[in-house]
């Protein structure tokens, strides 16, 4: 149950993040104070996310660049010093993982079940 909630909430950050940049550039998102605050902010609950997800669950999700978001986690705090880690986490990483976890609930319905 819990899982199924983890991997929702997973689902609508990247969502969220997808929606706020979706019609920016890299210059327009380092730019925008309010977009990139926000933005950031997601991406840092979505790390944590991942980070909470059982070792098990995330081994039945090979697909998913688990080490990507473990290694995000670690530059988030200093994004200042790795924008192009920061843009392709938001341009790739995110929607490749929107794009699996799709997948993923099509395939393994269970993973994504919050009831008892």
């Amino acid at each position: 149950m819990l899982t199924g909630a983890m991997l929702g909430l997973m689902e609508q950050l990247g969502l969220d993040i997808l929606t706020l940049t979706e019609e920016i550039n890299e210059a327009e998102f380092f730019a925008s104070r309010l977009t990139r605050t926000e933005t950031l902010r997601l991406l840092g609950s979505l790390t944590q996310t991942v980070a909470n997800l059982p070792i098990g669950v995330r081994e039945q999700m090979p697909e998913i660049n688990w080490a990507a978001w473990a290694a995000l986690s670690l530059v988030l705090p200093k994004p200042t010093h790795h924008p192009l880690q920061i843009w392709v986490a938001i341009k790739e990483l995110t929607p490749m993982t929107l794009q699996h976890l799709n997948g993923y609930k099509r395939t393994q319905p269970k993973l994504f079940s919050i009831v008892p």
